[in-house]
């Protein structure tokens, strides 16, 4: 290669490389005084505020540890938290589990959380419930996952909550809301894959409720065909409606009363942006992340000019063979129950001590797919009012004592499995080998509490 070749690659190589290493990054949120865009570059550290659409004004620079931002990736996107009424805002960065919270009267920027997975939560699902910050699903690594979390102020870190019973197989993009004055979740639509075995992607065709107050998924039924045949899904939530895009016409999607409405306007370009943000009765959306202009949809106005055009959802003769199934095995499990209570075997009383039996008894109420947390251990060795060490060094002397008696007795080893999740390897669990599980609960007695 000459070198007048050499010369230009190398002169095209820097300038791409002063474009990537040189592009400001931000945390971006709505002024919740003004309704319009406000950043933070975390290369400079200023305070950059809309003044007019597209105006923007320095407001100075945040007060910050500069190490804070010591794992920020290159290129990143954030969710953004009002909390307060605009005392406080939480700032997210999109498929990592990194939490913010900054102060805009004393300009002060923190770093909450203590956690280093990645990977693990791209297009999850987040919304701040009763004062705590939520992220549902996500996708990561050729993975889809269900997986319901919660920041933890206290732990400083993300832990998992876990449902009586399944939901749906994935959780990302598509129909997902939380109602905060039903207390209740919404998915529906969720595209999932296995690209280990084909590269085919598959739409979720059911909508599911999860009921905060019940811990519990619900099936509600099928989605309507007509809105699965438009994957483009472009949707908005609004706190209680989804506003789906479609070219120049938006759905307007009650799932709470099961009914969808059609909004026209051939005048008006109408599309979900990049980004949005809901004001009372407003629907401000914004055509650009950080520059561009806005458009303001009034809710209520577009709800009146719309059609009614179907249900959102229906329920077929078929789930109703699902629920007597499911009464089915739940008589068919009682009846089994029973039956190894009465050939329970007695066992040592002097064997374990009372955080010891306070711990494995609730192990041995877990099913074989059921997990303890390390909140949900806190909880039970009564530790929660106690520093972090300290919580370590419990956990670790009582789960070893489990262990060593258990392998002294019965020759298992390490009956208590302690690994990352598999779904989001952020969150250590607590389980019983699955053979251990299954001959403790036939061997020892009912309650294990009252006989050991």
């Amino acid at each position: 290669m000459s070198t007048s070749f050499k010369l230009i690659f190398l002169i095209i190589g820097l300038s791409l490389s002063q474009q990537i290493f040189g592009q400001s990054r931000y945390f971006t949120w709505v002024d919740p005084q003004t309704k319009l865009r406000a950043r933070i570059n975390t290369d400079t550290y200023e305070i950059l505020k809309e003044k007019t659409i597209g105006v923007w004004q320095n407001e100075g620079k945040v007060k910050l540890d500069p190490k804070i931002f010591n794992h920020v990736p290159m290129d990143f996107n954030n969710h953004s938290f009002t909390i307060e009424n605009g005392k406080k805002i939480l700032f997210q960065i999109i498929g990592t589990g990194q939490v913010y919270e900054y102060y805009p009267l004393e300009k002060e920027l923190n770093r909450l959380d203590n956690t280093f997975h990645s990977g693990f939560n791209f297009t999850s699902n987040q919304f701040i419930r009763n004062g705590t910050l939520y992220s549902i699903g996500g996708e990561g690594f050729w993975s889809y996952n269900s997986t319901i979390t919660y920041f933890s102020d206290k732990m400083k870190e993300w832990e998992i909550l876990r449902p009586k019973n399944k939901g749906p197989l994935a959780i990302t993009n598509a129909y997902q809301g939380y109602n905060s004055k039903e207390d209740v979740y919404y998915s529906g639509g969720s595209k999932y894959a296995d690209f280990l075995e084909k590269e085919d992607i598959n739409y979720q065709t059911d909508l599911y409720l999860f009921d905060f107050k019940k811990n519990e998924w619900q099936l509600l039924g099928k989605l309507n065909n007509d809105l699965m045949e438009e994957k483009s899904f472009n949707i908005i939530w609004t706190g209680e409606l989804f506003f789906h895009f479609i070219k120049k016409s938006v759905y307007i999607i009650n799932p709470s009363k099961n009914e969808v409405y059609q909004y026209q306007d051939n005048n008006i370009d109408l599309d979900s942006g990049k980004g949005h943000y809901v004001d009372q009765d407003t629907l401000i959306v914004f055509k650009g992340q950080n520059e561009g202009p806005i458009q303001k949809l009034s809710i209520s106005e577009i709800q009146k000019k719309s059609t009614y055009i179907g249900k959102f959802y229906t329920i077929g003769i078929q789930w109703y063979w699902y629920y007597i199934g499911l009464f089915m095995i739940i008589i068919i499990m009682t009846i089994l129950k029973w039956k190894r209570k009465g050939e329970a075997m007695e066992v040592d009383v002097l064997l374990f001590t009372g955080l010891e039996r306070k711990l494995l008894s609730r192990l041995l109420e877990l099913e074989p797919n059921e997990y303890l947390n390390t909140h949900e251990i806190n909880d039970i060795l009564e530790s929660t009012d106690k520093t972090q060490e300290n919580q370590r060094k419990i956990r670790f002397n009582v789960i070893g004592q489990i262990n060593k008696k258990l392998k002294s007795k019965y020759n298992w080893e390490n009956a208590i499995e302690r690994k990352a999740l598999p779904e989001d390897k952020r969150l250590t669990i607590y389980k019983l080998d699955p053979v251990v599980l299954v001959e403790l609960k036939r061997i020892l007695p009912k309650p294990l509490e009252e006989k050991l």
